[in-house]
């Protein structure tokens, strides 16, 4: 974990890492967010929380992507007030808010998971191999189904170099951390959500394929005073791109 001059926190998604916020934040921020590794199994929700309100004692506000929207609202909900703002890009919801799972890229991977743990262990195992000696190749994978403004990322060959180390740094070293998180997401958190009390912005990308405007709506709606911010065009990561210049 590492500490930086700005209040903020970027919480990545899964697979994924801290590198990815020097991939796709704005020219001159790659070092501008507290950054921390959640694929290392050492690193919990309630150790991120503990160091985050050693760091910034008058508070933080907190930046999470796809996946990393989960962890960021587990710690919302254990820092309470010293969270001063949650930016929540391309959220990845409770599943259990609707019927999402069919119109999701990652769908069958969440229901391997949610229905049968121990065949996940074992793709995630094959996945660690192939993002340490073949990340261009699980990256090309990933993004397979690329649309809206993802479809121009996915044939960027800066953007496809930088993803692909992400994933090499991140699932490649330790798989632990991913499998665990992704285990712990699918299962019915709807309840940690009454105890997120601080100013929650959605930014939802309307051509978003891996986490659609269904779930950003739902969670949403979930979110009393929550605000809802639709990106027309942005999918995935061009909705990551287009919420950090705005934010």
């Amino acid at each position: 974990m590492t500490a930086a001059p700005l209040p903020f926190a970027y919480f990545h998604g899964m697979p994924g890492g801290p590198g990815e916020w020097a991939g796709n934040a704005p020219p001159g921020l790659a070092h501008a967010a507290w950054l921390v590794d959640r694929n290392d199994p050492d690193v919990t929700f309630d150790s991120i929380a503990a160091a985050l309100a050693g760091l910034f004692p008058d508070g933080v506000s907190l930046i999470g992507f796809s996946a990393g929207a989960f962890a960021a609202l587990q710690i919302a909900a254990r820092m309470g007030t010293r969270v001063h703002a949650l930016h929540l890009i391309s959220p990845a919801a409770p599943l259990q808010l609707g019927n999402f799972l069919p119109d999701m890229a990652g769908g069958p991977i969440f229901r391997l998971a949610a229905d049968r743990p121990r065949l996940f262990a074992a793709l995630v195992r094959a996945e660690r191999l192939l993002s340490r000696h073949a990340p261009h190749f699980l990256l090309s994978r990933l993004l397979a189904t690329a649309q809206g403004g993802d479809a121009a990322l996915a044939r960027d060959p800066v953007f496809r170099d930088a993803m692909a180390q992400v994933l090499r740094d991140g699932l490649g070293r330790d798989a632990r951390g991913f499998e665990r998180e992704v285990l712990a997401y699918v299962a019915d958190w709807r309840d940690d959500l009454a105890w997120v009390a601080v100013p929650v912005t959605i930014w939802q990308g309307d051509a978003d394929n891996w986490t659609p405007p269904a779930m950003g709506r739902a969670l949403h709606a979930a979110l009393p005073g929550s605000s809802l911010q639709l990106l027309p065009g942005c999918s995935h990561y061009s909705t990551l791109q287009a919420a950090l210049l705005r934010i």
